[in-house]
C-alpha cells in the first residue's frame, strides 16, 4: 500500500483556492515555468491542486481520510503487539537532533502508545552503501523480532540500498511494514546544485565544513545520473510500504535555507524543498 499525506495541506486548500493571498505571494516573483506565472502564488496553487488530486485519488484518498479519522479520536488504543518500531534517521541526526532528524516525534508517539522503539545507529553522514550495511547488520541481530521500519529523508535512501542487495528478502523477512517519511528514494535535484561551483553552493559547503559536518554523502543523492539510487525499488512481496509526502506552501518553511531550496526546485514543480512531488 502506498499513500501520500500532506503536511499542513489542509491550510493550503483553505487559503489558496478562492481565498485571500498573502501579500508576499502577490509581490515576490519566483518561478518561471508554472503556467507562465512568475510568482510564488503559482507554485503554491499548483501544490494545493496536486494535494487535492491526491485526496480525490481512489488509491490514496481513502487511506488519508482513515488516518485523519483515527487522529481525531480522543485517546489512542493501547499497543498490544510485540512489534518493535525501528527508526532509520535522517542525515545529521547526531549533529542536529533539534531538527527532528533523529525521529524524536516518532519516538514520542511510540512512547505514548507503549510501543517499543529503537533508532538504528547508522552513520550520521554516511554513504548509502555504508548505512545499508549497518542496517542489514542490525536486522541480522534481530531475526526473531517483528519489526515496523520507519525512515526519515535520506534514511529512506539507506533502506532502499539495503533492499537492493542480495538476500534482502530473507533479511527483511520479519519486517512487516515500512513507513517512508519524505524519503529521498530516487535522490534529489538539489544534489547537483550542492556539488556545483555556483557561489551559493560553495558558500553552503564552506558553512558545513566550518561546522565540521561532511557533505560527502551528497554524491549518492544525485538525481537520475547513474548513481546508486537510480535503480528501481526492490520491495519484497510481504512488505507493506507507506509513503508519507509533505505538500508545503512557501509560508510553511520556517528556515531561510529551506525556503531557498524550495524556490530553487520551483521550476520543476511542487516540491517539499528536497523532493519534487
Amino acid at each position: 500500500m502506498t499513500a501520500a499525506a500532506g503536511a499542513r495541506a489542509a491550510a493550503a486548500r483553505a487559503t489558496l483556492p478562492g481565498g485571500d493571498e498573502p501579500r508576499e505571494m502577490r509581490e515576490r516573483p519566483e518561478s518561471r515555468e508554472l503556467d507562465r506565472r512568475d510568482d510564488l502564488a503559482g507554485i503554491d496553487r499548483a501544490t494545493a491542486l496536486l494535494y487535492d488530486s491526491v485526496l480525490d485519488s481512489p488509491i490514496h484518498g481513502p487511506f488519508i481520510r482513515r488516518i485523519a479519522e483515527i487522529s481525531r479520536r480522543p485517546a489512542p488504543a493501547a499497543w498490544t503487539s510485540d512489534a518493535l518500531l525501528a527508526i532509520v534517521p535522517a542525515a545529521f541526526y547526531r549533529e542536529n537532533p533539534g531538527s527532528g532528524a533523529d525521529g524524536r516525534l516518532l519516538r514520542d508517539e511510540a512512547d505514548r502508545l507503549g510501543c517499543p522503539v529503537e533508532v538504528v545507529p547508522i552513520a550520521s553522514t554516511g554513504s548509502v552503501r555504508q548505512n545499508a550495511a549497518i542496517l542489514r547488520g542490525w536486522l541480522a541481530e534481530r531475526v526473531g523480532r517483528r519489526i515496523l521500519l520507519a525512515s526519515l529523508s535520506k534514511g529512506g535512501a539507506d533502506v532502499k540500498m539495503a533492499l537492493a542487495e542480495a538476500g534482502a528478502e530473507s533479511l527483511f523477512g520479519n519486517v512487516a511494514a515500512w513507513l517512508n517519511l519524505c524519503g529521498t528514494l530516487g535522490g534529489t535535484p538539489l544534489a547537483a546544485w550542492l556539488l556545483s561551483r555556483e557561489g551559493s553552493a560553495l558558500l553552503t559547503r564552506f558553512y558545513y565544513r566550518l561546522r565540521g559536518q561532511s557533505l560527502g554523502f551528497i554524491g549518492d543523492l544525485r538525481y537520475r545520473c547513474g548513481g546508486p539510487l537510480d535503480g528501481e525499488l526492490r520491495l519484497p512481496a510481504h512488505l507493506t510500504l507507506v509513503n508519507v509526502v509533505g505538500f508545503p506552501l512557501r509560508e510553511h518553511f520556517e528556515h531561510a535555507f529551506s525556503r531557498r531550496c524550495h524556490r530553487r526546485l520551483a521550476p520543476l514543480g511542487p516540491n517539499d524543498g528536497s523532493l519534487v512531488l
